[in-house]
């Protein structure tokens, strides 16, 4: 058994599989998906049914007239915005706990894997990418491996004490566990079922070397630059300037299609999306 495997061999004592949601995607990755067993699938929930409803209903989908029903949401938004919504509906409240080992505070993995994941999508989309939500869904996922790694790392550190190293939070992870959040994130979705699409990118996201395809390229970039910007900025104008300043001294970057011609529309777009979506509240 590999370490991953081991570390999230009693997950779900910790993790409950978030069982409707990933239906929901499932279903409406069919390409004769059926309507009416996804909305009965969804109306299992109802808690996931409103967070989907207020999701809908955000900036980052743009419609000027309110989505009042499930049917509004899968006719007039489309099935690729169904999973994006599901799966950020269902993966709230799991990414909203603190993770003290990463120095984390209550919903601060949650406002970056958010940011993330919206930064991704926009990329994804002026970069023409035909599927997007598994763009999303892997971006708003890449950091999920830090709720399986947090007691482990605390855990780890407190036996060694004073012995252990200053380090990035990689090289710690790696030192004291032999592995890294990111594969066990990806063991951890591979687990739950979720497509190569998702769990690829998050496999890779600390790796540049390892993404061999646009979407882990940008979910990559996506990670690597609202943790460079950070959310809490009110000045749009500054991500201007410093995105293009880290496109100069990172040469390394991934050259993602369109992102460098549309960098100001994007990051716009970025910041504008982000101010509405993260006042949300997902139940």
């Amino acid at each position: 058994m590999t370490i991953e495997l081991q570390l999230i061999k009693d997950v779900d004592k910790l993790i409950p599989r978030p069982e409707v949601a990933i239906e929901v995607m499932t279903l409406a990755n069919q390409s004769d998906c059926d309507i009416g067993l996804l909305s009965k699938t969804i109306n299992q929930d109802p808690s996931l049914m409103a967070n989907m409803l207020r999701m809908a209903n955000s900036a980052y989908f743009g419609h000027m007239q309110q989505i009042k029903s499930l049917r509004d949401i899968i006719v007039r938004l489309g099935l690729d915005s169904v999973r994006i919504i599901a799966i950020t509906s269902a993966s709230a409240g799991l990414l909203k706990s603190p993770q003290e080992a990463y120095n984390l505070e209550p919903g601060a993995l949650w406002r970056h894997s958010y940011a993330t994941a919206i930064l991704a999508g926009i990329i994804g989309r002026a970069a023409k990418l035909r599927e997007t939500s598994s763009l999303f869904s892997a971006a708003l996922l890449h950091d999920v491996g830090k709720i399986i790694l947090n007691r482990h790392l605390q855990a780890e550190a407190m036996h060694r004490g004073d012995a252990v190293p200053a380090q990035s939070l990689l090289e710690l992870e790696a030192t004291l566990l032999h592995t890294d959040h990111a594969k066990v994130g990806k063991a951890l979705l591979e687990r739950w079922g979720l497509p190569s699409g998702i769990t690829g990118p998050v496999g890779s996201h600390h790796q540049l070397a390892a993404c061999q395809d646009p979407p882990a390229q940008i979910v990559y970039l996506a990670n690597y630059l609202t943790a460079s910007i950070g959310i809490s900025s009110l000045d749009a104008d500054n991500y201007f300037c410093q995105v293009k300043d880290w496109y100069e001294t990172n040469p390394d970057l991934p050259d993602i299609p369109a992102f460098r011609e549309q960098m100001d529309s994007i990051i716009t777009q970025f910041y504008e999306q982000l101010n509405e979506t993260t006042t949300l509240e997902f139940s």
